[in-house]
């Protein structure tokens, strides 16, 4: 494996990551906006059911029943709601663990990736010295001729 190996894996892993950071910012805009969504609801179920009370003796039995079928619905509307913030949440959670495990593949490139770097520059740096050692030996070898 080389080093060109190593960034092309290290750029795929970003884009991967890169990926993954988009769909997590979008679930947990989608679970913000069912929090949002379900304090609007229990914000009109409440508006409701206290301007049911004040006109509690004023009502007839179509008013009455009409009230009960929306605070029934808006109840649904809420259970519906908490139920599917709660599946996003968990999507959420699920999508912020594998980001966190992307982010991790993507350091372990870039550390193997300086390795590497660090490997060649020793290398390079030893044959240089080498081939500078060679060439004093050859010098001295030519005076003693």
């Amino acid at each position: 494996m080389n080093v060109r190996a190593v960034e092309q894996l290290q750029r795929l892993s970003e884009q991967k990551r890169d990926k993954l950071s988009a769909i997590y910012q979008q679930q947990r805009q989608q679970v913000d906006n069912y929090q949002q969504q379900l304090q609007l609801l229990s914000q009109l179920k409440q508006h409701y059911t206290g301007t049911e009370q004040t006109h509690g003796a004023t009502m007839n039995s179509a008013m009455l029943t009409n009230s009960n079928q929306l605070t029934s619905q808006l109840t649904i509307m809420i259970d519906h709601h908490q139920h599917e913030q709660a599946i996003m949440s968990a999507e959420c959670d699920h999508s912020a663990q594998q980001l966190q495990a992307s982010n991790q593949q993507v350091k372990r490139f870039e550390e193997v990736k300086k390795r590497w770097l660090a490997k060649q520059q020793y290398e390079k740096a030893r044959k240089e010295q080498k081939q500078l050692e060679e060439l004093i030996n050859l010098r001295h070898k030519k005076r003693r001729i």
